[in-house]
């Protein structure tokens, strides 16, 4: 899990988005859930995982905020 949030982090620092963004983004949870995590309260299934390091290769970082891109078609909003 540890690993996963350090991606997140990453991801969401190279947009400049806060990693409660990204979550919300690839697969719809709340800020909640994010903190849950970073807290150890709770963690991700590896389906969860898998859909949010598919959001982030099918998102680049060079493709604009991600804020302003559709998560579901990566096409811009």
């Amino acid at each position: 899990m540890e690993q996963l949030i350090l991606e997140i982090q990453t991801y969401a620092a190279a947009r400049g988005v806060l990693p409660t963004t990204v979550v919300q983004r690839a697969i719809g949870a709340s800020g909640k859930t994010w903190f849950k995590w970073t807290e150890g309260g709770s963690s991700c299934s590896l389906h969860t995982a898998d859909k949010l390091r598919a959001y982030m290769r099918d998102n680049p970082v060079g493709n604009g905020p991600v804020s302003a891109r559709d998560a579901n078609t990566g096409e811009a909003a």
